[in-house]
């Protein structure tokens, strides 16, 4: 597991910084030389965890760290804990948001005061279009429907990760549970995405950004930013 746990790679985004940390797959134990790299607390959470939970929670915070320095953060003194949902509780001045996949953690980072943020890691060779009901609204479904089948499940994946991204950035704020109803992802011709938010009465009003990487290997990562 030691040919693990390195920076896969470090980009600056529109966001602040994505960086991606290259993670072992099975359960085995973090090993201790890969634990030392991290803050003491962060240590403390990692060693509370087991199996492949402690995998994704040493990535992450390897991952916040390589994107955190890069922004100019001094990480040894803004360690990334997690609230009691186990979502990243980032330090004062800075949002950050996780995503994991069997291979790589990826943290997005950015100053705080320019708003919540989110990210979701998806793609790979398996066609999973038949989530494209529960994932899509309505009127999302006639678009993907009308789509010849090699192109429907690439569609509902940018939506599904939009979503998923939109989720991480705002249920922390709001303190409860939404599900993919709640978002329409629109998609443009020149590969830009926008959100419309379905939110509840009561509830805030967002102004959201959203923004799509794609990388090899038909992955993309979905970003984005919520001011309100």
């Amino acid at each position: 597991m030691t040919d693990f746990f390195h920076t896969a790679w470090v980009r600056p985004v529109r966001f602040g910084v994505l960086a991606a940390v290259a993670l072992p797959r099975g359960l085995e134990p973090v090993p201790a030389t890969v634990l030392e790299r991290l803050h003491p607390r962060e240590r403390a959470l990692a060693e509370a965890e087991r199996g492949r939970r402690q995998i994704e929670v040493v990535g992450g915070r390897l991952a916040y760290r390589a994107a955190a320095k890069a922004l100019g953060a001094d990480v040894d003194e803004h360690p990334l804990l997690s609230d009691s949902a186990r979502a990243p509780l980032a330090p004062a001045d800075w949002a950050v948001s996780l995503t994991h996949k069997e291979d790589l953690a990826v943290a997005l980072v950015g100053p705080a005061q320019a708003g919540l943020l989110g990210v979701d890691l998806e793609g790979g060779a398996r066609d999973r279009s038949s989530i494209a009901s529960r994932v899509c609204r309505p009127e999302e479904l006639a678009l993907v429907e009308a789509l010849p089948q090699a192109e429907r499940w690439p569609d509902v994946m940018v939506r599904f990760a939009v979503k998923e991204a939109v989720y991480k950035a705002l249920a922390p704020r709001l303190g409860r549970f939404f599900g993919f109803q709640a978002a329409r992802v629109d998609r443009h011709a020149d590969e830009r995405v926008s959100v419309a938010l379905f939110l509840e009465p009561t509830d805030p009003a967002f102004e959201l950004e959203a923004e799509v990487l794609r990388l090899e290997g038909a992955r993309i990562v979905a970003m984005v930013r919520a001011r309100g």
